[in-house]
């Protein structure tokens, strides 16, 4: 005999729907506490005990007490899952609803509008009895959610990758050499000048005149 419909809705959200039963298929638990569902959908378990515990009593995968029943263990398998939506669809919502959409997933508006005409809830719960009823009325395994994509871990670029970027990069620029630094204590050395000189002296001049001349050279010369 199918239970007595209620006015309110199963409001799992769907993300827990799919994390719950994996952990399901891991280790299926004796029994389901808020502790347990907090820790296992990173939750609080004040919310999980609101949110979560009523829902999975609602559908018969625990009892009253927390005890996991034999439809959870049906449920987390991927060859009974259909079966398992299924009935829990038959128990839970009513024949008009089943019948007035039969594919909630192409047309949730109309879901919407059942259960808010049907509960008097408001849009944010309205949604969320929707989007549960879509994943139930389907029963397809294939539409659970795909994991996050890990992410990339750094691994060291290609050398060939390297190469490029630094044929790409410009050489850096070289500073201007430096100009010759003078020696220590004086000013810059001019270049050298170097004067050969032939002189030609009388063998009869004097050595008053050879002094005379050497004078005279000096003095032009060296300007001394």
């Amino acid at each position: 005999m199918a239970k007595e419909k209620p006015k309110s809705f199963p409001m799992l959200p769907v993300g827990h729907w799919w994390t719950l039963r994996e952990r399901f298929k891991q280790s299926i638990p004796g029994i389901v506490t808020d502790n347990y569902l907090a820790t296992g959908l990173n939750t609080e378990p004040k919310s999980a005990r609101a949110n979560v515990l009523p829902y999975l009593k609602d559908m018969g995968l625990i009892d009253e007490e927390g005890k996991t029943q034999e439809l959870a263990k049906a449920w987390r398998d991927d060859g009974q899952y259909s079966e398992v939506c299924q009935k829990i669809r038959k128990e839970l919502y009513p024949e008009d609803l089943i019948a007035a959409v039969p594919n909630p997933s192409e047309d949730r508006d109309a879901v919407e509008r059942w259960f808010a005409n049907r509960t008097g809830a408001g849009s944010a719960a309205v949604k969320r009895m929707a989007a549960i009823y879509a994943v139930i009325s389907e029963g397809d395994i294939s539409k659970k959610p795909r994991k996050e994509a890990q992410k990339e871990s750094a691994v060291p670029k290609k050398k060939g990758a390297a190469k490029d970027k630094m044929k790409e990069s410009p050489p850096p620029s070289l500073p201007p050499p430096n100009p010759p630094m003078p020696p220590s204590g004086g000013a810059p050395v001019s270049p050298g000048l170097n004067i050969n000189l032939e002189i030609h002296i009388s063998s009869d001049a004097t050595p008053d005149q050879i002094d005379k001349i050497f004078e005279s050279m000096a003095k032009h010369i060296y300007k001394k």
